[in-house]
C-alpha cells in the first residue's frame, strides 16, 4: 500500500469507510482539502493504494493514509479505527461503506439480507461505536452517515437496501441524541442518483436509461460525486455546529416530484 505522509501535529483527523471508489473517494479528497490528515478505508488494499496514488499526484505531500477494514468485524473495525487515530486524532467519521443486492423480495436469499444489513447498518454501529471513545477524547467530532433516498422512498428489486437505509437514519437520530452532551454531532447524508463507476456500468450495460433518470429529476441530471462531497464537508464543519440527528437529502429533487 502506497506510504503516508504525515499530518503535522495540529491536524485533525478523519476516516472514510468506502473511501477509495466513487462518492467515497470525493469525500475523501474534501475532507483533505479542508485540512484533515485523512484515513481511507476499505476493503481491497489495491484500490486503496490507487485511491492514494490519484491523491499524491495531485498533491504529493497530501497527508493520506490506508487501511484496510472489514465493516462486517469488529475486530477489523476497531483496528481500522485505531490506526486512523495514531496517524492523526479523529474528529470527523464518515460512515460510507455498503452493498447492494437486487433480488425481487420473494426471491431474496437470507444470506443476501444478511449480507445487505450486516455491511450497511450494523457496520455503521460498529464504526460508531469504534469512534466514540476517540471523539469523546478529543471534546466532541463529527459523524455522517451515507444513507440514500431508498432510505424514504421504496425501489423495487432492492428490499434489503431500501430497509438498511431506512435503519440508518433511526440510528443517526438515536445516536445523536445519547451523544449529544459529549458534542458528538451525527447525521445522514442520503444521495439520488449520483455519477458512479457503478451507475455509469448500469447505463452502459442498459440496465439503466440516463435519459428516463434525469426526466424524473427536476434539477435534469445526475448528481456528481463532488456535490455529495461538498454537503459531507458541510456537515463537518463548524458552520454545521448546531445540526444534529438530521438526514439531508442531496437528490436533484427527485423524491419531492409528485409528477407522473
Amino acid at each position: 500500500m502506497a506510504g503516508q505522509s504525515d499530518p503535522g501535529s495540529n491536524a485533525l483527523g478523519a476516516i472514510v469507510t468506502g473511501g477509495a471508489k466513487g462518492i467515497g473517494l470525493a469525500i475523501s479528497k474534501e475532507l483533505l482539502r479542508r485540512g484533515y490528515g485523512v484515513t481511507i478505508a476499505g476493503r481491497d488494499e489495491g484500490s486503496i493504494s490507487s485511491a492514494i496514488e490519484s491523491i499524491r499526484d495531485e498533491c504529493r505531500s497530501a497527508p493520506v493514509l490506508g487501511a484496510v477494514i472489514d465493516v462486517t468485524d469488529t475486530e477489523s473495525v476497531r483496528a481500522a479505527f485505531l490506526k486512523a487515530h495514531g496517524f492523526a486524532p479523529l474528529a470527523a467519521v464518515v460512515s460510507n461503506a455498503g452493498t447492494i443486492a437486487r433480488e425481487k423480495a420473494e426471491e431474496l436469499e437470507e444470506s443476501q439480507w444478511s449480507t445487505v444489513l450486516e455491511t450497511n447498518l450494523s457496520g455503521m454501529f460498529r464504526c460508531a461505536r469504534a469512534a466514540f471513545p476517540f471523539l469523546r477524547e478529543h471534546g466532541g467530532g463529527a459523524i455522517v452517515n451515507i444513507g440514500s433516498i431508498g432510505g424514504g422512498v421504496g425501489i423495487s428489486g432492492r428490499v434489503a437496501y431500501t430497509a438498511s437505509k431506512a435503519g440508518i437514519e433511526g440510528l443517526t437520530r438515536t445516536l445523536a441524541l445519547e451523544w449529544a452532551r459529549w458534542g458528538i454531532r451525527v447525521n445522514t447524508v442520503a444521495p439520488g442518483w449520483t455519477r458512479t463507476a457503478m451507475v455509469e456500468a448500469g447505463i452502459a450495460s442498459g440496465k439503466l436509461d440516463e435519459h428516463a433518470l434525469e426526466a424524473r429529476i427536476p434539477l435534469g441530471r445526475l448528481a456528481n460525486p463532488s456535490e455529495i462531497a461538498d454537503v459531507v464537508g458541510y456537515l463537518v464543519s463548524a458552520q454545521a455546529s448546531y445540526i444534529t440527528g438530521q438526514t439531508l437529502v442531496v437528490d436533484g429533487g427527485i423524491t419531492v416530484n409528485g409528477n407522473s
